[in-house]
C-alpha cells in the first residue's frame, strides 16, 4: 500500500515527505545522543567555514577546489591552534577575576554615581540589575558544574569533530552527490536542487556570521588594548563566541561588557557604549549587504528558532538556531511554497 501511494505522489511532494521524515529522525537521534549532536553541529559549522574560505582562496589565486580546501584547512586549524594557545588560556585565567569585578560592581551599584539626578532611570536600572543578579550567580555555578562534568565528553567531541572537519571538507562534493541517492529515483532531481540551494545559503550564512564574530571580537580586543585594560582577551573571546548567535547573542555579549564599563568612569563607559553600538551597526549592514540574493531569515523566525533549539538541545543548541532557521526557509521555498501556488 505504501509503495502504491508512493507512485501516485508528485516528485516534489515525495521529496518533501522524505526530507521531513529524515529531519524528524535526525532530531530524535540528536535529542537522544547529545555528544553525537554536538559533534555534528561543530563539524557542520566548521566545514561551512572551511568551504567558504576555500571558495575565496580559489577565486583569488585561481587554484583547484581540492587545493583550496587543503589550504583552507591549514589556515583554519592554524587560527584555531593560535587561539587555543594564546587567547583562550589567557581568557580563562582572567575569568575568576572578571567575575569578582562584575559582582563587586553590582554590589556597590557603580552606575548610581552617573545618574544620581534621574531617579526614574536609576530605579529602572536597579530593578534590571536585581533581576539579572541571581542569573549571573547561577550562570557561574552552572558553568563550573558543566566544565567539571563534561570534560571527557568534550574531548571525545573535539576528537571526532577534527576528524569530521578533515574528511567532510575533502569529500564534501561526493557527500552532496550521495544525498539524493537516499531518495526514490522519481524525486532525486528535486532533492538535488534542494540540497544545492541549502548548501549555498548555509555556507554564505554561516560564513558571514563567522566573519562578523571575528570582526567584533578583534575590534573589542583592539579597543581594550588601546585603553590598556587587562581583560581584553577575555572580552574579545566572549564577543567572538556570542556573535555566533545572531540578535540574541548581542544581548548576552553586552551585559557583562556594560557592567564592566561602569568601572572605567563616565568617559570610559560612554566610549565603550558608543563603540559597541557602532561596531554592531557596521556588521549588521555588512550582513545584509552580503546576504542580498540569498535566503533571508526573518529576525523573529531566527529568535524563535534559537529559543526552540536551545530548549531542545540545551546550551549548545542555541548555535544550531541559525542553521535550523536557514533549513526551514529553504525547505519552505523549495517544497511548501510551490504547493501553495498550485491552481
Amino acid at each position: 500500500m505504501f509503495f502504491s501511494a508512493q507512485k501516485n505522489l508528485e516528485p516534489n511532494r515525495m521529496a518533501m515527505y522524505f526530507t521531513l521524515a529524515y529531519s524528524i529522525a535526525f532530531v530524535i537521534l540528536c535529542v537522544l545522543y547529545r555528544n553525537f549532536f554536538n559533534t555534528l553541529l561543530f563539524t557542520f559549522i566548521s566545514v561551512m567555514v572551511v568551504d567558504a574560505v576555500a571558495s575565496i582562496l580559489a577565486r583569488i589565486f585561481r587554484i583547484r577546489k581540492r587545493l583550496s580546501i587543503i589550504l583552507s584547512l591549514l589556515i583554519c586549524f592554524s587560527v584555531f591552534i593560535w587561539g587555543l594557545v594564546t587567547i583562550i588560556p589567557t581568557a580563562f585565567t582572567q575569568l575568576t577575576d572578571f567575575y569578582t569585578l562584575i559582582t563587586d560592581i553590582i554590589e556597590k551599584r557603580a552606575w548610581e554615581q552617573y545618574i544620581q539626578n534621574n531617579e526614574q532611570l536609576l530605579n529602572m536600572l536597579n530593578s534590571v540589575v536585581d533581576f539579572i543578579k541571581p542569573s549571573i550567580n547561577q550562570l557561574a555555578s552552572y558553568l563550573l558544574r558543566v566544565v567539571a562534568s563534561q570534560v571527557p565528553g568534550a574531548l571525545t567531541v573535539l576528537f571526532f569533530t577534527i576528524l569530521g572537519i578533515i574528511y567532510v571538507s575533502v569529500y564534501s562534493r561526493k557527500i552532496v552527490q550521495v544525498v539524493p541517492l537516499l531518495y526514490p529515483k522519481k524525486c532525486r532531481q528535486h532533492v538535488a536542487g534542494f540540497v544545492e540551494e541549502l548548501k549555498v545559503n548555509m555556507r554564505r550564512f554561516i560564513g558571514v556570521i563567522t566573519l562578523n564574530a571575528i570582526i567584533v571580537g578583534f575590534a573589542f580586543f583592539i579597543l581594550f588594548k588601546i585603553m590598556n585594560i587587562s581583560y581584553a582577551p577575555l572580552i574579545a573571546f566572549w564577543a567572538f563566541l556570542t556573535n555566533f548567535i545572531p540578535i540574541v547573542g548581542v544581548i548576552f555579549e553586552f551585559i557583562p561588557v556594560f557592567l564592566f564599563s561602569l568601572s572605567l568612569g563616565l568617559q570610559g563607559m560612554l566610549w565603550v557604549i558608543f563603540f559597541s553600538v557602532m561596531i554592531h551597526l557596521a556588521v549588521f549592514v555588512f550582513f545584509f549587504e552580503i546576504m542580498k540574493g540569498y535566503a533571508r531569515v526573518n529576525p523573529v523566525v531566527m529568535i524563535f528558532s534559537i529559543l526552540l533549539t536551545g530548549e531542545i538541545f540545551g546550551p549548545v543548541g542555541v548555535f544550531f538556531g541559525v542553521p535550523a532557521a536557514v533549513f526551514v526557509v529553504v525547505f519552505y521555498k523549495q517544497f511548501i511554497y510551490p504547493q501553495f501556488e498550485r491552481d
